[in-house]
Parts: C-alpha cells; structure tokens; sequence
C-alpha cells in the first residue's frame, strides 16, 4: 500500500472504532472507561455447545432490555442491561422442583457486528451473531 492508502486505512479504523466504543473520562478514578454502544449488541448471540459442536446455544437480547434463551431449557434468560463495559445478564436457573434468579455479569471484551467476546473473571466466551 502506498503512504496516503495506508493513511486511509487508518483513518477508517480509526472512524470505526469510535462508533463502536464511545470512552469517557471517569473523574473519580482518573482514567477513562469504554462504554459500549447498545444498538451494537442488540440480537441473537449463539456459541456452540459444549461436547455438542454441531448444535448452538446461546441468548437474544432484545431492543426493550428483555432477554430470550437459545437452546438453554434450564437457564432461563430475562433481562439485560449495559453499565460501561459490562454486560449483566439477569437468568433464572430452573433446577429439580427449585429456581432461583440470578445475575452474570460479564466485561465485554470485544464486540463487533458479528463477534462477540465476553468474559466473567475466570473465562472468555465468544459468541457470533445468529
């Protein structure tokens, strides 16, 4: 590529990295935090199933801030909601004659039009847009 290519390149990167994450200035902690944009990640998310890779499993999250299950009949999806660069699911885990309702939470790593990579401190998913 010849100089004023790659400055183009760069510049398109550049445009949309910034519509994807808008940064903020956090005074209180003195750093700036990436807050994600929310029309983004809107949609069907589905990795594949665990020792089932042929068959997908995974949530849709919708434009109200409901959430739906894919493929999941004991984990329970219901709502969402972005704080930052979180992202906190609230699911009801449906047992043997119990269920209790609970939240994960999850650093949004990574989101694109059709990635998505999630992490909850101790593992990274990534999920790809149904």
């Amino acid at each position: 590529m010849q100089p004023k290519q790659l400055r183009l390149a760069f510049l398109a990167i550049f445009i949309v990295s910034i519509a994807i994450y808008t940064l903020k200035f956090d005074s209180a902690k003195n750093n700036y935090t990436a807050e994600i944009n929310k029309d983004l990640i809107i949609g069907s998310w589905v990795e594949p199933i665990p020792g089932n890779e042929t068959n997908v499993q995974g949530f849709c999250l919708n434009k109200d801030g409901s959430a739906n299950s894919i493929n999941m009949h004991t984990l329970v999806y219901l709502k969402w909601e972005i704080n930052k660069d979180q992202l906190i699911l609230t699911v009801k885990s449906i047992g043997n004659h119990t269920s209790s309702i609970d939240q994960e939470e999850y650093i949004i790593e990574q989101i694109s039009q059709d990635r998505l990579k999630l992490n909850n401190g101790f593992t990274s998913f990534i999920y790809k847009r149904q």
